[in-house]
């Protein structure tokens, strides 16, 4: 994956976190693994919510947009849940419900991010004279007890 692009950057991001939550739902991993896996989830979830998707909205994909904020709502009580759990001290074999309900919504919304947003997010870098979404991904920091935008209040 070419990581000048957003689309690498961000799908090796989602490699990543599969791993360390596919590593609970087969036995292979460790919480310790699972909750850095869920850290950079919540990040990834802030890169494309405050850098990548006001641009591409502005071009004409509010509508992908707008469904992949709605999925980011819906998965982030997971996310914190099995965050707590990790910090308590669960084991894999109790965080192995929920860990394979997170790893399967992510399965589904990862396939529709790449191929409709990602692929846009790359047209919109090429269209850049300054590689502008890239640098702004890796400039980003995510601040202090963030959510995400239909995160459930």
């Amino acid at each position: 994956m070419d990581t000048t692009l957003p689309s690498g950057l961000l799908e090796v991001q989602h490699h990543q976190i599969d791993q360390g939550i596919e590593g609970i739902v087969d036995s292979t991993g460790k919480p310790l693994a699972l909750a850095a896996s869920l850290a950079l989830l919540r990040e990834h979830v802030y890169l494309e919510e405050a850098v990548l998707f006001p641009p591409l909205a502005k071009m004409g994909l509010a509508m992908p947009v707008s469904v992949m904020q709605r999925e980011h709502g819906e998965i982030w009580p997971m996310i914190r849940s099995l965050e707590v759990a990790c910090a308590a001290g669960a084991t894999a074999k109790t965080l192995r419900k929920d860990a394979n309900w997170l790893l399967q919504r992510l399965k589904v919304h990862n396939t529709k991010e790449e191929e409709v947003v990602y692929t846009a997010a790359d047209r919109y870098e090429a269209a850049s004279l300054d590689a502008s979404l890239v640098k702004a991904m890796a400039a980003a920091r995510m601040p202090e007890n963030w959510a995400c935008a239909m995160a459930p209040h």
